[in-house]
């Protein structure tokens, strides 16, 4: 843009389209019982702008209640996994290296 008006327009407008974004995600995450962090953003936000294009050209308009629960209800698959904790602590693995190592060496400070 070459106007600073433009330019405010167009901040403004990713603003708007962040909290959407991130309000939508939060609203699937309460509907599924889950905390909104573990929803991954950058699936979430392709996910709604495609799922918004399709709002945009269907008819009838009273219907858009019901895609927004379809569209939270399809934002529910892209929940980060949940993954174990290890049973053993965390190692760090000596690499091999080609010059002898004084093992008996005092540590660095």
């Amino acid at each position: 843009s070459k106007k600073v008006e433009l330019i405010y327009q167009e901040v403004w407008g990713l603003l708007l389209s962040y909290n959407v974004i991130r309000r939508e995600a939060s609203q699937a995450a309460v509907a599924f019982g889950r905390s909104a962090s573990e929803i991954r953003f950058k699936p979430v936000a392709h996910y709604i702008a495609v799922q918004l294009i399709v709002m945009a050209a269907a008819n009838p308009i009273s219907a858009t209640g019901r895609r927004l629960t379809e569209l939270r209800a399809g934002i529910g698959g892209l929940f980060l996994d949940r993954r174990p904790r290890p049973t053993r602590p965390r190692t760090v693995k000596i690499s091999k290296t080609r010059y002898p190592v004084n093992r008996k060496a005092a540590p660095l400070k």
